[in-house]
């Protein structure tokens, strides 16, 4: 099932197991020591697809000037299915109707850069490092 939720509409288990998966797919698995709780959680849109209890794929919108999809993952355990694109073409479809002339950008890891690419996203920076991982920012040709 499908979920969009304010931070303080999260269950404790919801959250804990969101941070958990991040943690595990950001810093552990990708090696990358980098602050993932940076203080924005907060403020965003979660979108997460659970079934049974499962968090299976997840991505969080931040608003400022522009809306920025980020912390984009697929659970491990769930990879192959398609779920990265169902996950982002959902928050996609979200933003276009909840913010419909606000500009949409993110932040890729660059062998990232020609999935978000399927999606109209060009890349407008140059590769720069992240805890040790080449990344680009993006931004949704409108």
């Amino acid at each position: 099932m499908w979920n969009i939720k304010r931070f303080e509409e999260l269950s404790l288990g919801e959250l804990t197991e969101i941070f958990l998966l991040r943690q595990e797919v950001f810093i552990l698995e990708q090696e990358s020591l980098f602050e993932d709780i940076d203080g924005e959680d907060g403020e965003a849109i979660h979108i997460f697809y659970q079934e049974d209890d499962m968090v299976k794929s997840y991505c969080r919108i931040t608003k400022s000037d522009k809306i920025v999809i980020g912390r984009v993952l697929v659970n491990p355990d769930y990879r192959g299915e398609g779920r990265g694109k169902e996950l982002f073409d959902y928050a996609l479809e979200h933003v276009k109707q909840e913010y419909p002339s606000t500009p949409v950008a993110n932040t890729a890891m660059c062998y990232l850069e020609d999935f978000y690419e399927t999606f109209g996203f060009r890349r407008i920076s140059e590769r720069y490092d992240i805890a040790g991982d080449q990344h680009v920012n993006m931004a949704l040709e409108q």
